[in-house]
């Protein structure tokens, strides 16, 4: 079952980004599971940060987040979930490994999109609440620390 939601919503990302109609496609997840599927982007999130590092585990975890906190209709929460497998999955449509900085173009491409879509609830709070994960993870930045002392 979930890899039907995770077709259905990466479908949905892509086909938004190029302007075609999903409404066909989001009543299919009325009713979808997603404290479920939010419990599988957690797990792909923490394999993916361990490998990607703080700065690009940032836009999945404002993703989850929102997902988690926000208050989402469907579309916009299958936009979240898809920009989460998608940027977080090891599969790439365009991968770098093969393209070098090029293959950056799909994934900076959805997340300009789910962030553009998703803006509005992006909040403080959740902003805050990625920042704390990233410094349980990473330690905090430093970046940050000199700030603080500068102050």
């Amino acid at each position: 079952m979930t890899i039907m939601f995770i077709t259905i919503c990466i479908l949905i990302l892509v086909y938004s980004i190029l302007g075609k109609p999903v409404g066909s496609l989001v009543g299919r997840l009325k009713n979808a599971p997603w404290k479920e599927l939010a419990v599988n982007a957690w797990d792909v999130i923490v394999t993916y940060s361990k490998k990607a590092g703080r700065s690009a585990s940032r836009w999945v975890l404002t993703f989850y987040y929102t997902m988690e906190e926000g208050d989402l209709n469907t579309l916009e929460k299958a936009l979240v979930y898809a920009g989460i497998i998608y940027i977080a999955a090891p599969g790439d449509l365009l991968p770098v490994r093969v393209l070098g900085w090029m293959g950056l173009i799909d994934d900076a491409a959805a997340i300009a999109w789910i962030c553009d879509r998703l803006n509005k609830s992006i909040t403080p709070e959740i902003k805050r609440k990625v920042e704390e994960t990233l410094d349980d993870w990473f330690g905090p930045e430093i970046v940050t620390e000199l700030v603080a002392d500068l102050r």
